[in-house]
């Protein structure tokens, strides 16, 4: 039980620091990358599909 949430832990504490460097990034090098600063989250949780995002 305790590594359980220890894991849980360990992965929220990931994703918190990879939305805080995605969103240090600025607009145009988050298009590059294929998201917006609203998906952010979205990408990193896993929940982002790349077959909607369209290039430009």
């Amino acid at each position: 039980m305790l590594r359980v949430s220890g894991d849980a832990f360990a992965t929220y504490w990931v994703r918190r620091e990879a939305i805080k460097t995605l969103r240090q990034l600025d607009d145009r090098t988050l298009r590059d990358i294929g998201i917006s600063r609203c998906q952010i989250e979205t990408a990193v949780a896993g929940n982002f599909d790349l077959e909607l995002v369209r290039i430009r």
